[in-house]
This record gives C-alpha cells, structure tokens and sequence, in this order.
C-alpha cells in the first residue's frame, strides 16, 4: 500500500517569492523567503510535537511532549499545568 503524501500550506506571499526566485532568478528577497520556510517549519514541528503530547501510547511520552512543547512556547513554568 502506498503511503499518502501530507500537504502543507504557505502563505500565497512566500510561494510569489518562491517562484519569483526559482522561475525568474529574483535573489532580492532570499532572506524574507527563508524567514517565511523557517517559520513554517517551526509551526510543524510544535504542531508534531502538541499532537505527541495528546496520543503517545504511554503517559510519560505524553508528558515529556508536552513540556518539550510548553518549553518551545516559551510558557514560564508558572503558568503550566
């Protein structure tokens, strides 16, 4: 069986400057382009890592993701549950 290939969605700004820099060799916006990837892939991983900390099989794994989580938010140890 063939696995299904995830999607994931940009902003229609980062995918301009992407085409722009790989159809028309535009390099003026190469930093803004690498923000916008790096900040992408952030959120999917903080997203992989909350979806861990709700359906790991074991109730340590569950914990260990969940303030890996809270500690990549940037939430003071105060304010956590």
């Amino acid at each position: 069986m063939v696995e299904k290939v995830k999607q994931i969605k940009i902003d229609e700004d980062l995918f301009r400057m992407i085409y722009q820099y790989f159809i028309y060799g535009r390099e003026d916006e190469t930093e803004l382009i690498k923000a916008g990837i790096k900040d992408k892939m952030d959120k999917m991983i903080l997203r992989n890592i909350y979806t861990e900390s709700k359906t790991a099989e074991s109730v340590e794994e569950r914990e260990n993701a969940r303030k890996e989580y809270l500690d990549r938010k940037e939430i003071l140890e105060d304010f956590r549950w």
